[in-house]
């Protein structure tokens, strides 16, 4: 009965989780209400409140579970790697996986980037996004030790000039409706683009 119970109360979670996602992307946060995320999911108040004190720990508990799928793709897509060019590739087709399968999360954790919220949330998103931006930076401290990156190059700057491309392709999908946007073509030439503009040929330098 325990594990029943669990399972349905875990249903619940996501199901609110879900609905106040694509509201949040589609109206904003200020914008959505307690009642609106209710009428979404199909439960009353004191449901939404017994997970959630308020709307501000909602989109905290959000912003986790968000992480949590960012953490994921992270894992199979890049992390499971060896090589700095797959790792990079992987950055690619993890971002396309991830607008693709949670496209309402995806915008979501986006709009957080943009809006104003509460010092709470922007602390929060600080918290979680300072290792992943370190970890990015890392993959970038492989490819100057396997070779695809000069020694004195500035990887700040490479790192903000992939994440503005990545960032620049889900721009193209979601308020441009650009379909082809994360197209495996389209994908394949910012790879090529990349490999050939921003990346060194190790077998050539040796």
């Amino acid at each position: 009965m325990n594990n029943l119970s669990n399972a349905k109360s875990e249903d619940t979670r996501n199901r609110i989780f879900q609905a106040a996602a694509e509201l949040f992307a589609n109206y904003g946060f200020e914008r959505v209400s307690i009642r609106q995320i209710c009428e979404a999911v199909g439960v009353q108040k004191p449901t939404l409140y017994y997970y959630f004190k308020d709307k501000e720990t909602l989109i905290l508990e959000m912003i986790r579970f968000t992480q949590q799928i960012v953490q994921a793709i992270r894992k199979d897509y890049v992390d499971c790697k060896t090589d700095f060019l797959e790792k990079i590739r992987g950055l690619l087709y993890g971002r396309k996986y991830f607008v693709e399968t949670y496209p309402h999360f995806f915008r979501f954790y986006a709009m957080l980037h943009l809006f104003s919220t509460t010092e709470k949330v922007r602390a929060e998103m600080i918290t979680l996004m300072l290792p992943l931006l370190d970890e990015f930076g890392a993959i970038l401290v492989q490819g100057q030790e396997q070779g695809y990156i000069a020694p004195d190059e500035d990887l700040e700057m490479l790192m903000q000039t992939i994440l503005g491309t990545l960032n620049g392709l889900s721009m193209r999908k979601f308020v441009f409706q650009e379909e082809d946007a994360f197209s495996d073509e389209n994908l394949q030439r910012v790879f090529d683009f990349w490999q050939k503009h921003l990346f060194l040929n190790p077998k050539k330098r040796g």
